[in-house]
């Protein structure tokens, strides 16, 4: 894993996080357009007499999966906002925590920190490295 991809956790949990709220919602809209078991039918299978039920179960556990990310979420955020955090140079820590945690474009940190496109992406990478180099050896991979 390299540090950008250490880093882009956040947004991709986050992503991840709607994707579930998402899918809740149109289970929720399905379920509750669930209709009756006929008995009128007659078929080989035994049809599945609490359909609600087993509705409100799997939304049940769908909405303990997303707690579950959402706790994970708020667990790694906070953990890796207290590492850029720990950031002494302030420009490095301005530029992390704008591109990573608040999630602005290069053009919006440059004009924000009145820096060219160029010196933010010079910046950047330099406190790429800052932070490697800080806690390289709780992400990147022993070869």
């Amino acid at each position: 894993m390299t540090t950008k991809d250490y880093l882009k956790q956040i947004s991709r949990l986050d992503s991840m996080i709607q994707n579930k709220l998402s899918e809740i919602l149109q289970y929720r809209e399905l379920s509750v357009s669930l209709t009756a078991v006929s008995s009128d039918i007659k078929v080989r299978t035994s049809p599945d007499m609490d359909r609600i039920g087993n509705s409100i179960a799997r939304l049940d556990e769908m909405e303990q999966q997303l707690d579950e990310m959402i706790d994970h979420y708020v667990d790694k955020k906070s953990h890796i906002i207290a590492q850029i955090d720990d950031i002494e140079d302030e420009v490095y820590y301005q530029v992390l925590f704008a591109r990573y945690i608040e999630k602005k474009t290069f053009e919006k940190i440059a004009m924000e920190l009145n820096y060219s496109l160029r010196q933010i992406s010079r910046v950047h990478e330099s406190a790429l490295t800052e932070f490697e180099k800080k806690y390289g050896h709780e992400y990147l991979e022993k070869e």
